[in-house]
Parts: C-alpha cells; structure tokens; sequence
C-alpha cells in the first residue's frame, strides 16, 4: 500500500471547512465594527443566517473551498432559491458585485449585496421568498359552501 495515499480525506475536509468557517467569523467581525453597517438592525442575527443559514450558507456554495464563490456556485445558489439565471445574467451580477476579479466574489462582496440598500439581486431573492409565502396551500378540509357561492 502506498503511503502518500491519505486515508484521512474527511477529517482533512472537517479542518479545512473549520478553517474557512473561522475566516468568515473574521469578516462578520469585520461588518460588525464598520460604522457603515452599524445602524443596521440585527446585523449580528444577519450576518450569522448569511454565513450558515440553510438558504444562504456561503460556505456550502464555495465548492472548492478557496473562499470565493465562481459562477457556478452562484448559478447553484440562486436556483435553489427559485431565481434560475442565465449564464450572462450570471457574469453580469458578478461584475456588479465583485470588487476584483470577474469570474468570482468572495464573501465581503457578498455582505455587501446582501446588506446593500439598492442591491438588485438581493430585491430579487426577497420577491421571490415573500412569493413562495404567499402561496401556502390551506391544509384540512375544504370549508362548505353554498350553492349560490358556486360558479
């Protein structure tokens, strides 16, 4: 048996993923001391559902791990959310958010869309969860009716 094989692969992974965590625990602190976000209310609650909520979880749609999410990352992500996008729709709301390079944004550009004011993506993503509320199938038995409240 070969020993450069590492049969640890998943304890490696649970480091590196505890790694990552901690370096976005380093930029929520970051937000969390910026003046300009301050005023925001339930910031901490915010930043925290950001990071590890079920529909938002950066760290899951960071594929590879290296804290920048690429465009298919971000195609997985909004098509969970119900907003399945185009691949040029794609590369634009990437070149609208990152703040380097335009194949990824990493997860300060994506505190910033999420806690900007005017963030198009962000007013999409909230249309598209006040839709899905709205849509509630009433459970239980159907309420009697007239037949005069008939069609």
């Amino acid at each position: 048996m070969s020993q450069s094989k590492d049969l640890q692969g998943g304890k490696a992974f649970g480091l590196r993923k505890a790694q990552q965590e901690e370096g976005l625990n380093e930029i929520n602190k970051q937000f969390l001391n910026n003046p300009k976000y301050c005023s925001d209310e339930d910031l901490p609650s915010k930043l925290e559902a950001f990071k590890s909520e079920e529909k938002y979880k950066y760290m899951e749609f960071d594929l590879n791990g290296n804290g920048d999410i690429d465009i298919m990352s971000l195609k997985r992500m909004l098509e969970k959310l119900g907003v399945p996008k185009t691949h040029l729709e794609l590369k634009k709301l990437i070149r609208e958010v990152s703040s380097g390079s335009e194949e990824t944004f990493s997860y300060s550009d994506f505190l910033r869309m999420m806690l900007g004011k005017r963030s198009a993506i962000l007013r999409v993503i909230l249309m598209y969860e006040e839709k899905n509320k709205e849509h509630q199938k009433p459970t239980g038995p159907p309420a009697k009716k007239a037949i005069s409240e008939l069609p």
